[in-house]
């Protein structure tokens, strides 16, 4: 069981990684979009406005997603249900925060535009089913772990 959990937290935080820099949404990537702008909110128009210019690596909603993804790999190397959960969490809460203000302002326009907007977004594929992945294989090393010691095992 250890080495399928194992496994399972690899492939999801490669999946993380790639789709860290994959079109998520209209063909813009996360190393286009603000990280504020999930605090803040995204600005009203078109849907090319989430996409800021010129936006430095380290202030982009790449960030996130690649500490998730590092925290997956970790806990899949060193079997650290810490380091599983923490990874899975923050790429959890980074996409449903995400996709929260984006329908907030542009939930209209992706509905309505949805054979365009959501086409060949691979991103939104690699990021959504790699935490879900991840966050099988948490629930599953917890399922072991509630009689155990805390690892992968």
């Amino acid at each position: 069981m250890r080495s399928f959990v194992d496994l399972g937290l690899f492939l999801a935080a490669v999946a993380l990684g790639i789709g860290s820099v994959l079109p998520v949404v209209g063909g813009i990537r996360p190393t286009e979009i603000p990280l504020t702008a999930l605090w803040d909110g995204f600005p009203t128009g078109d849907l090319a406005g989430v996409a800021a210019a010129d936006l430095p690596l380290y202030e982009s909603l790449a960030v996130p997603l690649v500490v998730a993804a590092v925290l997956l790999l970790a806990a899949a190397l060193f079997d650290s249900v810490v380091a599983g959960w923490a990874g899975t969490l923050i790429g959890l809460a980074t996409a449903v925060v995400f996709w929260a203000r984006l329908f907030q302002v542009h939930g209209e326009y992706v509905e309505l535009n949805r054979s365009t907007t959501l086409t060949n977004q691979n991103g939104t594929v690699l990021l959504l089913s790699g935490t879900l992945v991840a966050l099988l294989c948490c629930l599953i090393a917890l399922r072991r772990t509630s009689g155990s010691r805390a690892s992968l095992d």
